[in-house]
């Protein structure tokens, strides 16, 4: 760390808070200018913006260490068969972010401060319509103005160990994999909906939680996950209250833990390029007892997941097949409305001659319900998707999906659904 100078600090500082000042009021929410771990290959950061440099403005933001970004995305889908009813929606995502980099502010190398910000627009097909629990759109995250991140972030030891605190989502470390963003599917974009379903505080982008969260990564890329995230429902950034900073756990703490390993990351290895992962996790409150009308709970929950993806065909850098799968357990059929979850796909980009940079991709989604949930036996998605890579800061996607036994219920019909989903960013 370089000494710090006082008038250099004031003079630098200066024009940023200025901006601050605006932006603080007039920003409306962003996507995910964040430090992740594993974002292969889709991190937004690495994307060029469809408007460039604002005429110059990001550029000296930027250089005075505040950097801005600004995502759109739409999805709409409809039933024509099957569900509780037949209906088309919309549903939408306004996002906008800001990043201080403290580095260029104060000297403080490898650290920086992320508010992001989202106005969810339209509605969801699976909420309204089809009665499911995997939601056929993953964007749609209720009609409010919200918070979805809020953090301190800080690199150390040349980027091996990365640290972050703050109004967090759980799922921006764990039990994610960022290629599961090529489906439109909730259960798969970009947590499995197994366990979030199992335990509504294991969130994912844009909900978040307060909490504690850090990876280092070894030579070889090997890498170890740790997490400790306040596990009060009521303090959810949720759908009634976009602005709840509220922290009051009552002994309520999730705590995940997650080791992987990264093979042919690097340009000289000799493996194809894949991920494993093997995650834990440990809830030390209540839960309510599934089935009862009554208030009976049962203390401490605990669950696990693996996740794996391998290219298995490699036509030239990242063209080429992949396949993946994955697993999630959550043993006390008591608590746990689905105890078992498994899921498994395959992608293939530059499938298309000429189109390089399109993948096309398909999905089975299958979670098991709880014996204590008598008429409830399983959910199963089937899904199939192309996505069309305009630039590197377009894309469309088309896309269809089977969903049988919806929620786990015989008595809804199995439903046939249709979707697009168009991003743009600025």
């Amino acid at each position: 760390m370089r000494a710090l100078k006082v008038p250099a600090i004031k003079k630098r500082i200066s024009p940023v808070l200025q901006f601050l000042a605006v932006v603080g009021i007039a920003l409306t929410a962003s996507t995910e200018l964040r430090a992740q771990v594993g974002n292969w290959p889709l991190a937004w950061a690495q994307w060029h913006n469809e408007t460039r440099d604002w005429g110059g403005i990001r550029t000296n933001l930027s250089d005075e260490g505040l950097d801005l970004g600004v995502l759109y995305t739409q999805d709409v889908a409809a039933n024509p068969v099957g569900g509780l009813n037949q209906s088309a929606t919309y549903g939408a995502r306004l996002e906008g972010m800001a990043m201080l980099d403290f580095e260029k502010i104060f000297g403080i190398k490898g650290s920086s401060l992320h508010y992001i910000m989202y106005q969810g627009l339209g509605q969801g097909l699976s909420q309204e319509v089809i009665g499911n629990d995997f939601g056929v759109t993953q964007i749609f995250s209720s009609d409010i103005l919200a918070i979805a991140n809020f953090s301190l972030e800080h690199n150390l030891l040349n980027d091996q160990l990365y640290l972050s605190a703050g109004r967090l989502a759980v799922g921006d470390i764990f039990a994610r994999d960022d290629t599961f963003a090529y489906y439109l599917n909730g259960a798969l974009n970009s947590t499995p909906g197994q366990l979030l379903i199992n335990q509504p505080t294991f969130t994912t982008y844009p909900f978040n939680i307060w909490g504690l969260a850090g990876n280092y990564t070894f030579p070889g890329n090997q890498y170890v996950s740790l997490g400790v995230y306040d596990a009060s429902v009521d303090d959810l950034n949720n759908a009634e209250n976009g602005f709840n900073f509220r922290f009051a756990p009552k002994g309520n703490v999730l705590m995940v833990g997650q080791v992987g390993v990264n093979p042919g990351k690097d340009d000289t290895s000799k493996y194809l390029p894949g991920h494993y992962q093997l995650g834990a996790f440990y809830n030390t409150g209540k839960v309510d007892v599934l089935g009862t009308t009554t208030t009976e709970t049962r203390e401490g929950n605990w669950g696990a997941y693996a996740i794996a993806r391998q290219m298995i065909y490699q036509e030239k850098d990242l063209q080429g097949l992949s396949l993946w799968a994955l697993v999630t357990i959550a043993p006390q059929q008591a608590i746990n409305t689905q105890p078992l979850g498994i899921s498994g796909g395959l992608f293939y980009q530059g499938l298309i001659p000429n189109r390089d940079n399109d993948v096309t991709a398909g999905a089975f989604i299958l979670g098991y319900f709880s014996d204590h949930l008598p008429g409830q036996s399983y959910e199963l998605v089937f899904e199939a998707t192309h996505r069309y890579q305009f630039a590197d800061w377009s894309y469309l996607s088309l896309d269809f999906q089977y969903v049988v036994n919806p929620a786990g219920n015989d008595d809804i019909p199995d439903a046939w659904v249709f979707g697009t989903e168009f991003s743009v960013k600025f």
